[in-house]
Order: structure tokens, then sequence, then C-alpha cells
């Protein structure tokens, strides 16, 4: 399961949700959904791990997006 593939088949179904949105909901409204507090955010006292996302055209996911492990 890939959940950048899984954002951008969203992204494609209803581009008017904004990148940001998206992120969010794949970061830390997960993290909050599975219990994992510590994790989805960037706070002092959290662990969250750092991905990049590389081929965002005007702040929107496409077919080409792609991410990479940074942390």
């Amino acid at each position: 399961m890939s959940i950048l593939d899984e954002l951008k088949t969203i992204a494609t179904k209803d581009p008017s949700i904004p990148l940001t949105t998206l992120i969010k909901w794949a970061t830390f409204n997960g993290a909050q959904f599975l219990g994992f507090e510590k994790l989805g955010a960037i706070e002092k006292g959290k662990t969250p791990g750092l991905n990049l996302i590389t081929n965002i055209v005007a702040q929107k996911l496409n077919a080409n997006s792609t991410i990479k492990k940074i942390i």
C-alpha cells in the first residue's frame, strides 16, 4: 500500500482539495487515528520521520510525484 498513491488518487478525483490538507490527512491525522501520538507532527517531544515529495506542479500531486525517505 502506498499512501502517496492514495493521495494521488484523491487529488485526481477531487483537485479542489489543497495539497496541505492531503498531507495532513496522511501524516498527523493518520498517526492520531492509529494511536501514534508521538508521530505525525514536527513538534518538541515527537519523533516524526521525514519524507520528500518531488514533482509537485502548481501545489498539486500528479502521476510523476514521487516520495523519498529523508529521516
